[in-house]
């Protein structure tokens, strides 16, 4: 079955999540949930919503392959399992960094999350567009900063929250300029 790439741009850090889940092993939906939550933390999670659509969706083109566990006494378990296929689409999302989706955080840091599965030059490619991405950011706050004392005469909230959103951008770009040193020591 052929997948629209387009429909997949919107939720590709989810389908991510879902294919590095599955390339431990095989999982059942809610393991796979589950295990998201402790590696990634809450910030970035998956909902049934998202989850159980995404691996119909990898079903039905032959990236996973789900097997129908009885249970006696309960509802019956779907465990789902990677095959090749769904690797080399794996590592296709994970290789889509564009500027455009590296704006997002969650993409950006999903990506980041799963780096050990892709080549150190990708990874600092990765990077170093982010960064890029951060700077033009930090370059907008510092012009929010000139504009927000000639039209807002001396609110000192304002530049408390303009303050904070600088420092959040630089905050991160010093933590990817550290993950850049990781990586080149390496």
């Amino acid at each position: 079955m052929e997948v629209t790439y387009s429909f997949l741009r919107s939720v590709m850090y989810s389908d991510i999540i879902i294919l590095a889940m599955l390339a431990n092993g095989p999982m059942h939906g809610y393991e796979i949930k589950k295990r998201a939550e402790q590696i990634l933390g809450s910030p970035i999670s998956l909902n049934n919503k998202v989850l159980y659509p995404a691996l119909k969706r990898f079903e039905e083109m032959k990236a996973v392959e789900r097997e129908v566990v009885r249970q006696e006494g309960k509802p019956d378990r779907h465990m789902y399992r990677m095959t090749e296929y769904g690797r080399e689409w794996m590592q296709m999302l994970l290789q889509d960094f564009s500027a455009e989706l590296l704006r997002n955080d969650a993409e950006f840091l999903v990506r980041v999350s799963f780096f050990r599965l892709l080549e150190p030059e990708a990874q600092l490619e990765i990077l170093h567009i982010r960064a890029d991405i951060v700077n033009k950011k930090i370059a907008h706050i510092q012009e929010m900063r000139k504009l927000a004392s000639t039209t807002q005469g001396n609110n000192e909230f304002v530049e408390e929250v303009i303050s904070f959103h600088e420092q959040q951008n630089r905050h991160e770009l010093d933590w990817i300029e550290s993950l850049i040193q990781k990586i080149e020591q390496a």
